[in-house]
């Protein structure tokens, strides 16, 4: 009897845990589907802190969404001054201390950390296999109380994250990305946050005067470059990790005088990489190998006439095999 006794409590309780995991990978589902949403459909003024590396910066963010989509001006509040306009279309950066302005199209936005201020991340219902996720608490952010996520990779191929989402808006207000040891690599931190019944139109256009800036146009120009895109569109991914897909192609005149460069992007999800084709650079700009900034990590080929890079805020391991896997048809 003490036997059938211990049986059925054993049972009882795994069966309880099993059910407690269930409803925690539940609300956890929950609160990445809120966060995104809240991405894409509230309107809010904040300030928060960048720390890449040793590159640390505080910066504005003006978010408004309508029927037209999501537009947003960002700030920089300390070092060097600079404004990005972003609207569905285009991406807009003033940069007065280069006294240049780069208008670029607007692509599908990176997941998460970076992509504070991304609205067009989805984050599938797959991340579970890719990830061990869990509540690691509750944090204070901005003045608000915030639920803490944390993701862990189950591979090596990408890096942890730690996310924290406000109990009132679903708004993220902070995000770590951690490397294996769970450092963190990169940070993102609100340190204050406004949510205005509405955002004037004014309050999204640039207060920097670009006159006199050189302006470049990185949009494909009508029926630009054909033959290139076709050279490009030669060459194959062998290897990514697994649950990456593609999330944008697209082939962009960003050097004037050259090739278009093809440029795909990948990700999980919450990771992502990129991958560029040019053809025809010069001896000075091609590169060859590792490099890495703070938390992004790139991996240079060259081969024939081509640059291959891949560029990603994943581990160096991650773009090395990448780039070693690109190959022809």
């Amino acid at each position: 009897m003490r036997l059938a006794g211990a049986t059925l409590f054993a049972t009882l309780t795994a069966g309880a845990a099993a059910s407690q995991a269930a409803d925690e990978q539940r609300e956890i589902r929950s609160l990445l589907d809120r966060m995104v949403r809240a991405s894409r459909t509230l309107d809010y003024v904040g300030t928060f802190v960048y720390r890449n590396g040793s590159t640390i910066q505080s910066m504005k963010i003006i978010h408004r969404a309508d029927a037209d989509g999501s537009r947003e001006r960002l700030v920089a509040l300390s070092g060097a001054a600079r404004e990005v306009i972003r609207d569905g279309r285009r991406v807009t950066c003033i940069l007065p201390d280069d006294r240049t302005v780069v208008v670029a199209k607007r692509r599908p936005g990176r997941p998460y950390p970076s992509t504070v201020f991304g609205p067009e991340v989805a984050i599938g219902p797959d991340v579970a296999e890719f990830y061990s996720l869990s509540i690691a608490g509750v944090e204070r952010v901005a003045d608000r109380e915030a639920t803490v996520i944390d993701a862990r990779p189950k591979d090596r191929y990408r890096y942890g994250l730690r996310l924290a989402v406000d109990h009132e808006t679903g708004l993220l207000l902070k995000s770590e990305l951690l490397d294996d040891r769970m450092t963190a690599l990169e940070q993102i931190v609100y340190t204050h946050l406004d949510l205005p019944e509405s955002i004037p139109d004014e309050a999204l256009e640039p207060r920097i005067s670009d006159a006199g800036f050189t302006r470049y146009e990185t949009e494909a120009a009508e029926g630009a470059g054909d033959s290139s895109t076709a050279r490009t569109q030669e060459w194959t991914i062998g290897w990514l990790p697994a649950g990456f897909r593609m999330t944008n192609e697209s082939q962009d005149p960003i050097r004037s005088g050259h090739d278009p460069v093809d440029h795909r992007v990948y990700g999980d999800g919450l990771a992502s990489l990129s991958i560029f084709i040019e053809r025809g650079l010069d001896e000075g700009d091609r590169f060859e190998g590792p490099s890495s900034v703070g938390a992004v990590n790139a991996f240079g080929r060259i081969v024939e006439e081509f640059q291959l890079s891949v560029v990603g805020e994943v581990p160096g391991i991650t773009v090395e095999k990448v780039a070693a896997s690109i190959l022809k048809r």
